[in-house]
């Protein structure tokens, strides 16, 4: 009996433990995964290698736990500077298991232990160059997309940043877009993009943008589907979980019948 009743507890003690791995591994950084984030949403910035562009170098994070303290840095923001919240709960796009696949891969891609994710390969549609306006549009779709896309959405449609596929107002909408472009505005995250306030960008590569985005034309209103939502854990913790447990209803079963 006293045999029995040990060899119970460890069973126990064997599916809590397994049950905690799980949950573990679900609540950690997916590498993978976080640099096809980084690509996405921090190169721009950062550059692909993380040694900086518009944005700070990552090489040299500072403070005692520097995954804490990037979490709270793409998470929140920082405050008077271009570096935007992107948490959901601060209005960004990202989740939390976004920002933690996100250091998960910083971490190990910058530090050396992990190769880096290279930039995607994107083809510019075909797009018809606009009477009176500068720059070639179809060039300007790669500007956009190496540089703006990641605030601005697909095709402008928004994002954290504001849409861009609208009617512009004014007299001179190609002035104002190049201006906007190349100065960014002050006191806000749209940072400055010319060579000449320190950014990425060529006068020519400002004009191929000016000249995309005014030939981008607004979404027309779609229902948005209803969210399904979401448990604490994924799809495939739970069935772990679930097989787990009825392993362990069988076992008590058997012991059951055993003994009577």
């Amino acid at each position: 009996m006293r045999t029995q009743r040990a060899w119970w507890i460890a069973l126990w003690l064997l599916l809590c433990l397994m049950v905690a791995g799980v949950v573990s591994a679900q609540e950690g950084g997916d590498v993978e995964r976080g640099g096809e984030l980084f690509v996405e949403n921090c190169a721009v910035c950062h550059g692909v290698d993380g040694q900086g562009r518009i944005g700070a170098s990552l090489e040299d994070f500072p403070g005692i736990d520097p995954g804490a303290a990037m979490r709270q840095t793409i998470a929140a923001g920082v405050a008077g500077s271009v570096m935007p919240a992107w948490s959901e709960d601060q209005g960004g796009p990202l989740s939390d298991q976004d920002i933690d696949d996100i250091v998960a891969y910083i971490s190990q891609a910058i530090g050396g232990t992990e190769p880096i994710e290279p930039l995607p390969t994107y083809v510019p549609p075909a797009i018809e160059p606009m009477p009176n306006i500068e720059g070639d549009p179809q060039h300007g779709a790669i500007v956009y997309q190496l540089n703006c896309v990641m605030c601005h959405g697909e095709e402008g449609r928004g994002r954290f940043g504001a849409p861009l596929a609208k009617a512009w107002p004014g007299v001179e909408p190609p002035a104002y877009i190049y201006e906007v472009v190349s100065s960014g505005i002050s006191g806000s995250t749209m940072p400055a993009w010319s060579l000449e306030t320190g950014g990425p960008l060529t006068p020519g590569e400002i004009e191929d943008v000016t000249a995309y985005v005014l030939s981008l034309t607004p979404a027309t209103a779609q229902a948005t589907p209803a969210a399904v939502p979401e448990g604490p854990l994924s799809m495939t913790t739970s069935l772990v979980v679930l097989g787990i447990l009825v392993v362990l209803g069988v076992i008590t079963l058997a012991l059951y019948y055993r003994r009577a």
